[in-house]
């Protein structure tokens, strides 16, 4: 195609490491024309939000000790602050706002959910609707997993925030639990 006076106009395909092709625009090559910068396309801030290191969020659970009860609500929490992080890209400073945006939970016996509250460890005061739980139905013991799942939004120097297409998710280090069976039991002082 032509363009310009008597140009010709070229797509500007770029190539991410695991071999996807994407157009990231186009340029008209009219003699005597400067060559064209390099373009930050969706795909490389992808990349670079993806190379950033985001923090592993650890797992707590209440009660302490490793064990809860079967039909009993287990808290569960874990510590995942957002941070900003600025990096060169194509003679550019790049900054990003990442921020956790959910935690999938696996409760180790074959279930799961999903909450956008990374919960809160017990405290006295607080009702049981203000803790992200889950209650087991059965005894045994189990690893209990987190993903959690970071999204941001990014911007040259001072300019618009745009948000990045796509996601980083970190697996946590399971945490083994014991689920236990309680009996009551009647006792006297006597």
């Amino acid at each position: 195609m032509t363009c310009g006076e008597n140009g010709l106009l070229f797509n500007i395909w770029g190539v991410s490491a695991d071999g996807s092709v994407e157009l990231g625009g186009t340029y008209c090559d009219e003699s005597g024309s400067p060559q064209p910068a390099d373009v930050l396309t969706p795909g490389r801030i992808l990349e670079a939000f993806r190379r950033i290191p985001v923090p592993e969020s650890p797992i707590g659970v209440n009660p302490v000790g490793g064990r809860t009860l079967v039909n009993f609500d287990t808290i569960l929490h874990t510590e995942a602050e957002p941070f900003t992080e600025t990096v060169q890209l194509l003679g550019r400073s790049v900054t990003f706002d990442i921020e956790p945006s959910e935690f999938a939970w696996s409760t180790g016996q074959g279930d799961g959910f999903t909450t956008s509250d990374p919960g809160q460890p017990y405290r006295e005061s607080l009702p049981m609707s203000a803790y992200v739980t889950h209650r087991y139905l059965r005894a045994g013991d189990v690893r209990l997993g987190l993903q959690t799942t970071w999204t941001a939004r990014w911007r040259v120097g001072n300019g618009p925030w745009r948000p990045v297409d796509g996601v980083v998710t970190i697996d946590s280090d399971p945490v083994p639990l014991e689920v236990v069976t309680a009996r009551p039991q009647l006792v006297t002082y006597d």
